[in-house]
C-alpha cells in the first residue's frame, strides 16, 4: 500500500477587508465570502475567460436574511476575488427589503434576443426569484402579496460587474391558474438556450408539490408554460434549485442523456431532517423532459426483510410495545403507520419495544413528521424535546432518526452491521410540546440490503445542497458547485465572521454502470494548480493487520488518495483525519460487510450546536476491478470524498479542534486484515490556499505573506516528518517582493524523515 499526502494552500483574492482568512474553521480552498451569511450558488456563468459565481448573500449579518446576490469571479474556479454585491436587496426597486432576490440562474443572450441593453453587445441576463416582503403595487403597475414568490430578469452591459433590473418585473408573475395556489412557493428558475427549436428553456420549482414547472420563451421577457415534471423519487422535503443540462454517455457526444437535478429540503440522504440533492436522468425534447425508465424507483420495502412492526395490532400490548406518559390509554390508528398526536402536539410519551437480538445488517423504518432531533445532553430529562426514533443498546441510544416536517412519510435505515449479536430493543419518543410536536413511525423491518434506491443521489453526506452548473462552457461541459451546508443546522455552525462555503467545482459527466446512465463527479483539474508538485507524504503496504497505524504526517488541507483490496477475512479500512489520537477525529473508509464508503463525524469536534450534526454517513460503493479507491479533500472544516471513478460522494463540515499539538494528524484504522492488491497507494498533496492576503491582484503573493504562511505551516507540517529544501539556488526569493508567475512552490515539501535521522540531524525550522 503506497501512501501520498499532499499540502493544500489556501486560493482566495480577498479584496479589501480585515478578514485574515485564518480564523478558526476558514477553509483555505473553498470559496467563502470574506464576512455574512452565504447560500445557494445563482446564476453561475463562464464569460470572457471569467468564471463568475453569485451567492445568496446577507449584506448585513451572518444569518439567513436580506436576501440579495453578491458575487465573486475567478480566472480558473480556484483563486476568488470577491466583488461588491450585485443585486442589493436595501437598493430594490420595490423599495428597501420589499423586494428579495431569491435564487437563480444567469445566460449570455448571444442572439440578441431580449433587446436588453444597447442591442449592440450581448448582455448577460439574470434570471432570479423576487420574494415580495408586503402587499404592493410594483413600478411596473403590477400587483403582489405578502410573501408572494415571482420570476424577474436583470440584465449587465459591463460583463456582470453591474445589473439593470427589467422595468417591466416581473416577467412570470404567478404559477399556471392550475397551480394559483401555490404563489408562496414559486422559485429558483434556471435557465438555458435550447439550440435547435432556438428559444429559451426555464424549469422553476413548486416546492411543496414535488413539481418542476417548464416555460419556454423566445426573447426571455415572455414565458409560456409548456410542461411539468414530477413528483418522482425522494418527495421527503420540498423540491428547489433544479437544473437541466445535457451530457454526452461514455464520453459519446453521438449518445447523449439530459439530466435533471433536482434539491431536496428536508428529506435527504444523510438523514431524515437535513437537506439533500438527487438527480433524474431521460430526454429533453425542448419542451418536455421524459425520466428514463430505470431512474424511476420503486420506494417499497427492502427486498428479503424480516417484519419487526406493521401496527396491524389493536393495541399496543397486543404488539409488545411498552407505552408511557400520554400514550398509555392510546393504540395504533391505522394499519400502516404510527402517529402520535391523536390528542394533539401537546402529548408526549414514549413506546418501547420487546428486546430483540440484532441479526441483520440494517434496520429499516418509516419515518414522517416531525423533525427534531435527540439531544443526548437532554435525552430523558424535562428538557428533552426530541420526536425520533431510538435503537437502544446497553441503556444506551446508539442510533437516533428523527421525523421529516411536512406530511409525506418515507423510508430511513440504520447500519447496524457492528452491532450483530448484540441485545437490543427500539424505542419511540415524543417529548415535543409545540407545532411540529409529533412522531409518524411506519412499518419496521430487519434486513442485510441496504435500502433500495430512493433516488439517485448526487452526494450521500449532509452538506451538498443547492447544487448549480456553470452556463457559458463549451458544449456539454458542465461543472457543479454546490451550499456546503445543512438547513438543518446552517444558521448555528461556529464560523465568524462568515458563515458557509462552497464545495469544490466538479466536473459532471455520465458513465454507463450496470446498463444505467450514472452521474460521475471528479474535483475540477485546476485543482492541481494549488498542490504543491511534491508528494507530501507516500507509501506502500503489502498488508495491514488489524489494529491502528499512525502515519508520520499532519495536515489541515490536504488532497488524499487511498487504494485497498480487501482479502477474504476484510471487515472494515479506514482513514482517521484531523485526529488527536484520544477523543476526536474523522473516520473515512470502506466496510467490506456492506460494500460502502462512509464519513463518521460523530466526534469530529464541535458539535454542540445541534443534535443533528453528529452523524455516519454511507453511500453504495461497489468494489471495481478488485479494489476499492478514495479520494478525500480534507479542509480545515470539512471533507469531500469522492468514491471510486466518482460515481459515489459524501461531503460532511467538521468542525475539529486547533488544541492539540497533533492537529490534523492521520492515522489508518482497519478491522480484520486488509490485503492489498498490486500496486496499491495512499497519496496525499498539499493544497495552497485560494486567497491571497491584502487583496492582491491575479496569484501575487507578497513575500512576507509567504513567510508567515510558512511559519503558521511549521507546527502542522514538521513534526519530525519532513522538511523544507529550496528549489532554485541562492539569492533566495525573499529578495524580492512581491513574486509573480506560475512558480508557486519555491520550497518542496519532500520526505526526508530517514535520511536526516540516518545523519543525526533535527528538523529545519521555518
Amino acid at each position: 500500500m503506497q501512501p501520498k499526502l499532499s499540502l493544500l494552500f489556501p486560493c482566495l483574492l480577498a479584496t479589501a477587508s480585515a478578514t485574515s482568512y485564518t480564523e478558526d474553521y476558514r477553509p483555505q480552498y473553498h470559496f467563502t465570502p470574506a464576512k455574512n451569511w452565504m447560500n445557494d450558488p445563482n446564476g453561475l456563468i463562464y464569460h470572457k475567460g471569467k468564471y463568475h459565481m453569485y451567492f445568496q448573500y446577507n449584506p448585513t449579518g451572518d444569518v439567513w436574511g436580506n436576501i440579495s446576490w453578491g458575487h465573486a469571479v475567478s480566472d480558473d474556479l480556484m483563486r476568488w476575488k470577491e466583488l461588491p454585491v450585485a443585486l442589493n436587496a436595501f437598493n430594490s426597486p420595490a423599495g428597501s427589503l420589499n423586494e428579495l432576490y431569491y435564487s437563480g440562474s444567469a445566460v449570455s443572450d448571444d442572439a440578441l434576443t431580449s433587446g436588453l441593453g444597447d442591442g449592440k453587445r450581448p448582455p448577460l441576463v439574470a434570471v432570479y426569484t423576487s420574494h415580495y416582503t408586503s402587499d404592493m403595487t410594483l413600478p411596473s403597475n403590477k400587483s403582489v402579496r405578502t410573501g408572494q414568490e415571482s420570476q424577474s430578469i436583470a440584465f449587465s452591459t459591463d460583463d456582470g460587474l453591474s445589473w439593470t433590473e427589467y422595468p417591466d418585473n416581473p416577467v412570470i408573475l404567478e404559477p399556471p391558474s392550475q397551480y394559483a395556489d401555490e404563489y408562496l412557493n414559486f422559485r429558483d428558475p434556471f435557465v438555458f438556450w435550447y439550440g435547435p427549436s432556438k428559444h429559451w428553456v426555464m424549469t422553476v420549482s413548486l416546492p411543496k408539490l414535488h413539481k418542476l414547472l417548464i416555460y419556454t420563451s423566445k426573447n426571455l421577457t415572455a414565458w409560456e408554460h409548456v410542461s411539468e415534471f414530477g413528483p418522482v423519487n425522494a418527495v421527503g422535503g420540498q423540491w428547489e434549485c433544479p437544473s437541466l443540462f445535457q451530457l454526452p454517455v461514455d464520453g459519446k457526444k453521438s449518445r447523449t442523456k439530459w439530466v435533471m437535478v433536482i434539491g431536496l429540503n428536508p428529506g435527504g440522504p444523510a438523514h431524515a431532517g437535513g437537506s439533500g440533492t438527487q438527480y433524474v436522468v431521460g430526454t429533453f425534447d425542448g419542451t418536455t423532459f421524459t425520466a428514463d425508465a430505470n431512474n424511476v424507483y420503486d420506494t417499497s420495502a427492502p427486498e428479503d426483510s424480516v417484519v419487526f412492526e406493521d401496527w396491524n395490532e389493536t393495541s399496543f400490548a397486543e404488539s409488545s410495545w411498552k407505552p408511557t406518559d400520554d400514550f398509555v390509554e392510546q393504540q395504533p390508528s391505522n394499519g400502516q403507520v404510527l402517529t402520535l398526536w391523536q390528542k394533539g402536539d401537546e402529548t408526549v410519551g414514549s413506546l418501547s419495544s420487546k428486546k430483540f437480538t440484532v441479526s441483520k445488517k440494517y434496520i429499516a423504518f418509516k419515518i414522517g413528521c416531525c423533525n427534531n432531533p435527540s439531544n443526548p445532553e437532554t435525552y430523558g430529562t424535562t428538557k428533552d424535546q426530541e420526536t425520533a426514533i431510538n435503537l437502544i443498546v446497553d441503556g444506551q441510544v446508539v442510533r437516533s432518526t428523527t421525523g421529516v416536517n411536512g406530511g409525506d412519510v418515507i423510508w430511513a435505515s440504520w447500519n447496524v452491521a457492528s452491532l450483530i449479536g448484540k441485545t437490543a430493543y427500539i424505542e419511540l419518543v415524543d417529548r415535543a410540546t409545540g407545532g411540529w410536536g409529533h412522531l409518524d413511525v411506519g412499518e419496521i423491518v430487519f434486513t442485510d440490503k441496504s435500502l433500495p434506491p430512493q433516488a439517485n443521489w448526487v452526494d450521500y453526506g449532509p452538506d451538498y445542497y443547492a447544487a448549480a452548473t456553470y452556463n457559458g462552457l463549451s458544449n456539454y461541459e458542465r461543472v457543479a458547485v454546490a451550499w456546503m451546508n445543512d438547513w438543518a443546522y446552517a444558521v448555528d455552525i461556529p464560523t465568524s465572521p462568515w458563515r458557509s462555503a462552497m464545495s469544490i467545482p466538479r466536473v459532471l459527466t455520465l458513465e454507463t454502470v450496470n446498463g444505467r446512465a450514472r452521474l460521475i463527479q471528479k474535483p475540477h483539474p485546476n485543482l492541481q494548480t494549488l498542490e504543491d508538485r511534491r508528494m507530501l507524504y507516500k507509501n506502500q503496504w503489502h498488508s495491514i493487520r488489524t489494529g491502528n497505524l499512525t502515519l508520520p504526517v499532519s495536515g489541515k488541507a490536504l488532497d488524499i488518495t487511498l487504494t485497498f483490496a480487501a482479502g477474504a477475512e476484510s471487515k472494515m479500512l479506514g482513514l482517521n483525519v484531523r485526529t488527536d489520537g484520544r477523543t476526536y477525529g474523522t473516520a473515512i473508509g470502506y466496510d467490506f460487510d456492506t460494500n460502502e464508503m462512509f464519513v463518521n463525524r460523530e466526534s469530529s469536534g464541535d458539535s454542540s450546536f445541534s443534535a443533528s450534526f453528529p452523524g455516519v454517513y454511507y453511500a453504495p460503493l461497489p468494489i471495481r476491478d478488485g479494489k476499492v479507491e478514495l479520494r478525500i479533500l480534507l479542509d480545515w472544516s470539512s471533507v469531500e470524498v469522492f468514491g471510486g471513478h466518482g460515481e459515489e460522494t459524501i461531503t460532511s463540515q467538521i468542525f475539529p479542534s486547533d488544541s492539540s499539538t497533533d492537529r490534523g494528524a492521520l492515522g489508518i484504522v482497519c478491522v480484520e486484515r486488509i490485503v492489498l492488491v498490486a500496486e496499491p497507494r495512499f497519496e496525499a498533496r498539499a493544497r495552497r490556499q485560494c486567497w491571497a492576503e491584502g487583496g492582491l491582484d491575479d496569484g501575487d503573493l507578497a513575500a512576507d505573506s509567504f513567510l508567515k504562511l510558512m511559519r503558521r505551516l511549521r507546527t502542522v507540517l514538521l513534526q519530525g516528518l519532513a522538511i523544507l529544501q529550496p528549489r532554485y539556488p541562492p539569492p533566495p526569493f525573499f529578495a524580492y517582493a512581491p513574486f509573480t508567475g506560475p512558480e508557486w512552490d519555491e520550497f518542496a515539501i519532500i520526505d526526508e524523515l530517514k535520511q536526516r535521522r540516518r545523519r543525526g540531524q533535527g528538523q529545519i525550522r521555518v
